[in-house]
């Protein structure tokens, strides 16, 4: 079943304007109903799964402990009163009282605060390890991963969305959501308590002029502050979200960079590329750094006017009170309950203010995930040839296979082979051969027809450059089954030329990058000889080994496998005498099957 494959737009918004998608994939922020929507097709998943048991559980405690947290504000701003009075009556047993009783409600406060950031780390990195588990399973699942460099180059660092933007969107999610909560209850809470602390009064102003103050006047005060703060706040901070999304797309880019040379050390080194690779690497760090500059500069803005807004939150509330302290009216208790109570009210009003460079943020690790899951959406609807399995025969029908631009590499091949049967595929270069390899593997999306595997055992294909995962170089060699220790990989690296690497099968490494290109093709076919495959295909598997060595691997994979139908692609003519026979591309799209002369 698919959760998160899943389109940014809908059927009805797509027809109403059929380039919109690709607009959005180019643009920079999505418009904030499609953010919206594509957090709840995020989030949803999570909270309706199995899994969402202990996590409930958990945010039900994250709640407690969060009213509990109100409650204990409460308790303190009416301690506040009671204290500052006691320091006005100069009641010195009073003040020692209300001392103790704080020590009692911070102790508490410490508790309460503690558990509930703790409890919150227990929730996201549940949610994440769901979350990550099913994003990863469907970006491998039906080759999404591979579909998606054809259907989709503009989706960029799936890496990033994956490892990143996951758990930036749970932490965010977490945060921001339950610290909003947390604000609309102190809101509720604390507007009372101001309510209740602003009786309408009429005031004698200092040049003896009257001003009549309704009921709850110091709370339609706070409102109007908090409202007209985040207006001037949204003015100020909006460029944040389309720089934060620019921001995260520049650091993955310089990222992938760095990567890249790491890969490919040995190729760069051959080439003395070290001044072009400084040229990309700083190509790509300068637009990290122009757009890193106008990030702080705009946070820069938001920070002066966020912080003014906020120092004078300090002061206000006392200015408002002050003429009816003056006028005696109310005590010094009652200015400090009052400025406590303004100042949470005044806090959770102004939440979007104090957390936009946040929110900022998690709109565009939304849209980042948004636009990765239309992409693995858009690559899933692509369709490649599925090779039936049936019978013991290989069999290729009316096989038609173009390129990624529509240029018809092989028109209406049709071809079949019986157990122990092998062809070998020539053409020259850029003629099509690793791609017609690809449309009869079932991962080329660009190719039509009708395609027929043995039905019994499994395929296995090994390219020009073979893939070794990272771990051991036994691991490797039995890659993707699980590795044995039945001495048959030592005995085939014995057969091939690789005994030096014998005492270290077992030993974690890069093999990737500590062994010769030709080494690592011979352990490639060591991975057929161990796996046994019915259908194997070889597309320029042996490229990198000499012609003795050429010779030996192809003697142990007929010798091991009798009844293997073996595909190749290969240039030299040396290989001709281990296929029955030859597929040859001779003019353009048409191919010939032949046996061998």
């Amino acid at each position: 079943m698919k959760m998160f494959k899943t389109a940014i737009l809908n059927d009805r918004e797509i027809k109403a304007d059929k380039n919109l998608e690709e607009k959005l994939h180019k643009s920079d922020s999505l418009p904030l109903k499609l953010s919206i929507r594509a957090f709840f097709r995020i989030a949803v998943p999570y909270w309706k799964s199995r899994d969402s048991f202990v996590a409930w559980g958990l945010l039900v405690l994250i709640i407690a402990l969060t009213s509990g947290a109100v409650f204990l504000a409460t308790a303190i701003n009416s301690w506040y009163k009671s204290f500052w009075d006691t320091i006005q009556n100069y009641d010195i047993p009073g003040f020692k009282h209300y001392l103790w009783v704080f020590v009692a409600l911070a102790s508490i406060h410490v508790v309460v605060s503690v558990y509930n950031s703790y409890l919150r780390s227990c929730l996201a990195i549940r949610w994440r390890k769901w979350l990550t588990d099913r994003v990863m399973h469907e970006w491998l699942e039906n080759n999404a991963y591979y579909r998606m460099q054809l259907a989709d180059r503009n989706t960029e660092n799936p890496d990033q969305r994956i490892s990143e933007d996951l758990n930036a969107f749970v932490t965010y999610s977490i945060s921001l959501l339950l610290g909003t909560a947390s604000d609309l209850a102190m809101l509720g809470t604390f507007g009372v308590v101001l309510w209740d602390l602003s009786h309408s009064v009429t005031l004698t102003l200092f040049n003896d002029e009257t001003l009549p103050l309704p009921d709850g006047y110091l709370l339609y005060l706070a409102v109007i502050y908090a409202v007209a703060g985040t207006a001037l706040t949204f003015f100020f901070g909006k460029p944040l979200v389309r720089l934060n999304f620019r921001q995260q797309r520049y650091e993955a880019d310089f990222r992938f960079s760095l990567i890249r040379i790491r890969e490919n050390a040995e190729s760069v080194a051959l080439y003395r590329g070290e001044k072009e690779e400084g040229r990309i690497l700083s190509s790509r760090f300068l637009g990290v750094v122009k757009n890193y500059i106008r990030l702080i500069s705009c946070e820069k803005r938001l920070g002066f006017f966020t912080l003014s807004y906020a120092q004078l939150a300090v002061i206000f509330p006392i200015l408002v009170a002050a003429p009816m302290y003056f006028a005696k009216i109310i005590t010094m208790g009652s200015i400090m309950q009052i400025s406590s109570a303004f100042g949470r009210v005044q806090d959770s009003l102004s939440t979007v203010i104090s957390n936009f460079s946040a929110w900022a943020s998690f709109k565009a690790d939304i849209d980042r995930l948004a636009l990765y899951f239309d992409s693995m959406n858009t690559a899933d609807q692509v369709e490649c040839l599925t090779p039936e399995k049936k019978g013991d025969e290989f069999e290729i029908c009316d096989l038609s296979v173009r390129s990624p631009t529509g240029v018809l590499l092989c028109n209406k091949l049709s071809m079949s082979m019986q157990k122990g049967q092998s062809v070998l595929i020539r053409g020259r270069s850029g003629c099509g051969k690793s791609t017609l390899l690809k449309s009869v593997a079932g991962i080329w999306p660009y190719a039509d027809g009708r395609v027929r595997y043995p039905s019994n055992g499994v395929s296995l294909f090994l390219s020009q450059r073979p893939y070794l995962p990272l771990g051991t170089l036994r691991e490797a060699a039995y890659y993707p089954s699980k590795p044995e220790h039945d001495g048959r990989a030592e005995k085939f690296m014995q057969e091939l030329g690789l005994s030096h690497l014998i005492p270290s099968l077992d030993i974690e490494d890069n093999w990737a990058q500590s062994l010769s290109l030709g080494e690592q093709q011979r352990i490639a076919v060591i991975r057929a000889l161990l796996m046994r495959p019915v259908l194997l295909f070889l597309d320029e598997a042996s490229s990198a080994m000499d012609e003795l060595i050429e010779n030996t691997a192809y003697v142990l994979l007929k010798e091991n496998l009798p009844e293997s139908i073996i595909i190749s692609v290969g240039h030299r003519s040396t290989l001709l005498k281990f296929h029955t026979y030859v597929l040859e591309c001779k003019d353009g799209t048409e191919w010939k099957f032949k046996q061998r002369d």
